[in-house]
């Protein structure tokens, strides 16, 4: 471990199997990677490219996603790159530079919600805020990380070409994209995240679903450098500028900013702008000064999600499983779920305490999550697209501001981003009662089992988050011995599973049992006030045996 990123003519060849191999580099592959290394599970993380990406594909890591980077030790340096805690994240409408404001969309700060997260202490706040940071900015972040860490096996310029399965794993067959020559890699499971072109979603043989949105038929994509805030800003600082024919987003609060012109037809950008700058002030109409232009693209607005998440030991997270609008920065996050799902379900199989049905559960919760997450980016989409119209039919800016102020929920919706449950799951321990309240809008605090139990700070300050352990843990709010069942149970059976024993009282009415059982990502598994009437049945559930 610990070997340069590119492979060499000595690697042609691996017929002992590693435990994992993660197909793609990007985010999601290097937080499954990541993920699976804090379980204490090696994998192989390969990508095609040898260098990070040049593309602001994202701007966004929501509060979820953070808790996450939290547990794997990076927060505080996906924090550092991305936009200082002092900047708002507003959005403002309008009928572009040239024109006038419609309405502006107050988001707070990394800063205020900071203060938030310590004033509302009631268990409807995450345990970290969002934050804005670009791609080009958060891969260097998880990529030093991962060649840092000693379980992941980085390797660059290696292009996925297929695979073969049997009873005991999987051979997956590469090439090295400088010298041709084929890597053959044996691993026991295989995560497919290579993106929305998947080639391990193609050589599987799971199909997909998808649709595109009229009225979008295609963008053209400006990523540039400009200190002209004076007419950037003629409307207000922002985060998010929408003008309808084109949205500009404030990479760094510096001089880096991106803008994504929609299409009037189809044709439109077959043939690029020779001259994207000249392209960009004729879009807003303004005299805008463009310092220097940096990259440029097309793409073409779509959504997708693949038919099964899962084809015997390969499963796929992050874009080769759903495809999504920008709208909402749903789908990275949501691909930062599947890509924690993922880890500790193979890392369980993998360390031989996890039974079959983990591999079975990891579509029945994953796939629900990308299907709704895609609906609501669709959602949101929805009402950028009822503002045009109203423009486009001479609506007063007065109603489409109604329009926008009373549909806005984009990066907003803390029941989607922090609320979703996984009510099918075959691995949770589910209860007959009715079900908690929940709205995309609001996080309900719940230890509802499936869901993701309420994030407080305890007495002496700290997040109760940071008393989870790596892979599961019991928390025990009295502390008695009467958790000592599930223990033993789990000890019997190869699981381990921390006692965290929390004597605040708040916390434990928020939580509203005596016993939270937690897995690895954080969602509950079981609770109760005493312990099972079978333990050993609850043990053997959780870990996907039966």
């Amino acid at each position: 471990m610990g070997r340069p990123d590119h492979p060499t003519a000595l690697w042609r060849a691996i017929v002992d199997p590693v435990p994992v191999l993660v197909v793609g580099a990007g985010p999601v592959g290097m937080v499954a990677a990541l993920a699976l290394a804090r379980q204490g599970v090696p994998c192989v993380l390969v990508d095609q490219g040898t260098e990070t990406s040049v593309h602001p594909k994202l701007d966004y890591v929501n509060c979820r996603s953070m808790e996450f980077f939290r547990q794997l030790g990076i927060a505080d340096d996906i924090r550092s790159a991305g936009v200082a805690p002092e900047h708002r994240a507003d959005v403002i409408w309008s009928t572009g530079l040239a024109g006038e404001p419609i309405t502006t969309w107050r988001l707070p700060s990394v800063a205020e919600e900071w203060r938030r997260i310590a004033e509302q202490n009631d268990g409807t706040q995450p345990a970290e805020p969002g934050q804005r940071i670009s791609q080009i900015e958060l891969e260097p972040v998880l990529r030093a990380h991962c060649r840092r860490n000693p379980l992941v096996e980085l390797r660059r310029g290696l292009r996925f070409d297929t695979l073969t399965q049997d009873d005991e794993g999987v051979t997956s067959r590469l090439v090295d994209v400088m010298t041709d020559e084929e890597v053959v890699l044996r691993s026991r499971y295989v995560i497919g995240c290579d993106g929305a072109s998947s080639r391990v979603r193609e050589v599987t043989g799971i199909g997909e679903e998808g649709f595109e949105v009229p009225g979008l038929p295609g963008a053209f994509m400006v990523h540039f450098k400009s200190r002209d805030l004076a007419t950037l800003h003629r409307h207000g600082r922002f985060w998010h500028y929408f003008a309808f024919r084109y949205v500009i987003i404030a990479q760094d609060e510096v001089d880096t900013w991106t803008v994504h012109v929609n299409g009037l037809e189809p044709t439109e950008f077959d043939t690029p702008p020779a001259d994207p700058a000249a392209f960009v002030l004729d879009t807003v109409r303004t005299e805008l000064k463009i310092d220097k232009v940096l990259l440029t693209s097309r793409w073409r607005p779509g959504f997708m999600i693949a038919e099964s998440y899962r084809a015997g030991r390969v499963l796929l997270a992050g874009d080769s499983a759903h495809r999504m609008f920008p709208t909402g920065a749903y789908g990275m996050n949501t691909g930062i779920g599947d890509a924690i799902d993922a880890a500790w379900k193979t890392a369980a199989l993998a360390k031989g305490f996890g039974g079959p049905a983990l591999l079975d559960s990891y579509q029945a919760e994953r796939h629900p999550v990308g299907l709704r997450n895609m609906h609501t980016s669709h959602r949101h989409l929805g009402v950028h697209l009822k503002a045009g119209a109203l423009l486009r039919e001479g609506a007063p800016a007065a109603a489409v501001a109604s329009h926008l102020d009373a549909e806005r929920g984009e990066n907003e919706y803390r029941g989607i981003e922090l609320g979703y449950r996984y009510r099918d799951s075959p691995v949770i321990c589910h209860e007959d009662a009715p079900e908690p309240r929940w709205v995309p809008r609001e996080y309900t605090p719940t230890t509802w089992p499936g869901g993701r139990p309420p994030g407080l700070l305890l007495d002496d300050r700290t997040p109760v988050l940071d008393r989870f352990a790596p892979s599961f843990t019991l928390v025990d709010f009295v502390g008695d011995g009467r958790a000592e069942p599930l223990l033993e149970a789990a000890a019997a059976q190869g699981l381990p599973v921390g006692h965290a024993v929390v004597t605040d009282r708040g916390a434990r009415e928020t939580w509203e049992r005596d016993l939270v059982l937690l897995r690895p990502d954080h969602h509950v598994a079981w609770r109760g006030n005493r312990p099972p009437p079978d333990p050993a049945a609850v043990v053997r559930r959780i870990r996907g045996a039966g």
